[in-house]
């Protein structure tokens, strides 16, 4: 299947062109927002206030698009259903993440690396996607035996021609295996640009693991819109998708004042019904949204008929489901234990400043209410591990932003809000922020750029870097003034930041050799952190997946509170030779321990070993690893290389039973 990406684009401006060349306009269109109307959302009075927002949006983006013609939280670790055994790792200890592989512990299931990838390629003025899948999509179902360690595939779940596995989550008795019609990886936020894509289907499947061998659909969804985010809290599972109305019956493209009048004709006959979004159930299509739960910005600054949708479901009655939407884009996503905040970047070029929309929705039984929407100077950055510039603590939801200038002696500057909800209307103001006139100290130095960052009860630890590496220990215990208390520099920089403990931080990143770096820092004095030490991987051009993809880590803390204080943890690694040659040496799973953790100063870091490494070769850049997961078992290890299993003694790491 081939279709035009930007189609869409050019039905709003031929739509634009007959309004501005004698057409009949549409006079559902409300007026704009006053530019000085706070950013906000209004629940809709009527079905009538969506359709006219969208058609808005129709012209809107056709008037933006002609003219350019014209001119030119808490403590978590690895979330593991039971103290023996990982699951996967998360930002937050009670809110779940889809990803392409679970292990419930007993039985690893296991999305094959086979996608329908989307291509790009240049075709005139417009990009197209191709539909290229090539083998059939399946989820391996293997049985594992940890004491062995062992494990054998049981089963096999075949997926239908054309659905992509985005991610999965096990809860319960219930598989729940997230879907859309192409696959966007690690690169999902910046490709699904609302001005990119055309329109696309998601879903999702249930089944039923009381036996795992023989597993049993339940449920099959497929909904209109784009996949843009997903987590599960207890029974329920978060779809965030977005939907851009498209209509084949319009004229591509309008070559005449004829064509433009025949398409705002067509416009004029289109109903809220035929804009919105549907969704199959089992057979059964309803309609994806309700109007009465949709809101509009109050500002009207929204540029495209585009609606993002929260969508509720009951993972044990998906027939329940709830749906709440607003007329905007969203790219960030962060979801605490009982809320989600979603955020869009803005950019003012004409005043050389940016600045992110937040909107917060509470999680009220199985619906989401709006709580209220603030605008905070600077950008929180779309995709990555970028949520972990974001968190929610007692209510106050903390969040790091980047500003970027017109200025050749800094051109960036990071800044910490604090931001609270209303208690008597549905809005977010700003409690409190840093840089401020009580602590003026900038976090980072001049033109460092953010890395690491990670939020922990009433402290941040922040990661700056341009040259050296400087390690920011920000005090939260008043939200309303927050400070730097503290502040190391060390060589390298830490993309990735794990709370060890309320004294212990562990950082992954680079050394400033271009080595793997892994380091312990001991922060139980606040205003002084101090290294504990650090192991280098490899040489320049070594790379660890755990470093953009917190699922890559694993981490299994001593689960015996009076045991030892030793803490085990694995890294998928490529590693180089330890010189400037940038050849591949050998790949793997890494394992590490942090030994005596309950006495912070000494405390360390320690390298175990490595299993399954794959010793270089003459074409070794060609065994492309796209994806690597570990779990932990007892004393075992469950190492995940694409689509390949192995099993291992931690003790004994050289010696690894498979591939299965």
């Amino acid at each position: 299947m081939r279709f035009r990406v930007s189609s869409w684009l050019v039905v709003f401006s031929t739509i634009v062109l007959a309004a501005c060349g004698g057409g009949r306009g549409n006079s559902a269109v409300p007026p704009p927002a006053p530019p000085d109307a706070p950013v906000g959302l209004l629940k809709l009075a009527s079905p009538q206030e969506l359709e006219a927002s969208l058609k808005a949006g129709l012209v809107q983006v056709a008037d933006e698009n002609t003219n350019r013609q014209l001119e030119g939280g808490d403590l978590a670790l690895s979330a593991p259903v039971s103290d023996n055994f990982t699951g996967t790792y998360t930002q937050e200890a009670n809110v779940d993440e889809f990803d392409t592989v679970r292990y419930n512990g007993t039985h690893l299931f296991v999305a094959n690396n086979v996608f329908t990838y989307c291509c790009f390629a240049a075709l005139e003025d417009a990009p197209i996607i191709d539909d290229g899948g090539t083998a059939e999509a399946s989820i391996r179902i293997l049985r594992t035996t940890p004491s062995v360690p062992d494990a054998a595939e049981v089963g096999n779940i075949g997926l239908p021609e054309g659905v992509s596995v985005q991610g999965m989550y096990t809860y319960e008795n219930f598989l729940i295996v997230l879907t859309s019609q192409f696959f966007y990886g690690g690169y999902g936020a910046p490709w699904a640009d609302v001005a990119l894509w055309a329109p696309t289907t998601s879903g999702f499947r249930i089944y039923d693991i009381r036996d795992p061998e023989m597993p049993a659909l339940t449920h099959t969804a497929s909904f209109d819109g784009l996949f843009v985010e997903s987590r599960r809290i207890g029974n329920f599972v978060y779809i965030i998708s977005r939907y851009t109305p498209y209509f084949d019956d319009i004229i591509l493209p309008a070559q005449s004042d004829t064509d433009a009048a025949a398409n705002q004709d067509a416009l004029d006959t289109k109903s809220l019904a035929d804009m919105l979004p549907t969704v199959t159930i089992n057979d059964t299509v309803t309609s994806l949204i309700a109007p009465d739960a949709c809101y509009v910005l109050t500002d009207g600054t929204t540029k495209y008929p585009v609606l993002t949708s929260i969508t509720t479901i009951p993972i044990d009655n998906p027939a329940g489901f709830s749906t709440t939407c607003f007329n905007d884009e969203a790219y960030g996503v962060y979801v605490a234990d009982g809320a989600m905040y979603l955020t869009q970047p803005n950019y003012d070029f004409e005043n050389d400043r940016n600045f992110t929309k937040v909107h917060k929705f509470r999680f009220v039984g199985s619906r989401t209410r709006y709580a209220g929407s603030v605008e905070i100077p600077g950008v929180v950055w779309r995709g990555g591990q970028s949520d972990f510039r974001m968190n929610e603590f007692d209510g106050v939801l903390r969040v790091i932003t980047s500003e970027w200038r017109s200025d050749e002696v800094d051109f960036v500057d990071h800044t910490l809000f604090t931001v609270t909800e209303s208690t008597t209307a549905p809005e977010l103001t700003i409690l409190g922020e840093l840089p401020n006139d009580t602590y003026p100290e900038e976090i980072g130095k001049l033109n460092e750029s953010l890395y690491g960052v990670r939020f922990l009860a009433e402290r941040a630890y922040v990661v700056t870097f341009q040259q050296i590496d400087p390690l920011y220990v920000i005090d939260l215990e008043d939200p309303a003034n927050p400070r730097i208390a503290g502040e190391l520099e060390v060589t390298g920089v830490s993309d990735f930041l794990h709370p060890v403990s309320e004294a212990l931080l562990f950082g992954l990143g680079t050394s400033e050799t271009g080595a793997i770096k892994l380091e312990l820092f001991n922060v139980e004095d606040i205003s002084a952190p101090v290294s504990l030490g650090r192991i280098d991987l490899g040489g320049r051009g070594s790379y660890s997946e755990a470093t953009y993809n917190r699922h890559a880590f694993t981490y299994r803390a001593d689960p015996d509170a009076a045991g030892t204080g030793t803490d085990r943890f694995t890294i998928p690694a490529h590693v180089t030779r330890d010189d400037d040659s940038w050849f591949l040496a050998e790949s793997g799973l890494y394992l590490f321990e942090i030994r005596d953790k309950n006495t912070p100063s000494q405390a360390s870091l320690n390298a175990v070993g490595s299993i399954v490494k794959v010793p270089a070769t003459d074409d070794s850049w060609a065994e492309w690893v796209n994806r690597s997961r570990a779990y932990l078992h007892d004393d075992s290890v469950l190492y995940v290389r694409d689509s390949e299993v192995w099993a291992a003694a931690w003790l004994d790491g050289t010696v690894a039973n498979g591939p299965f």
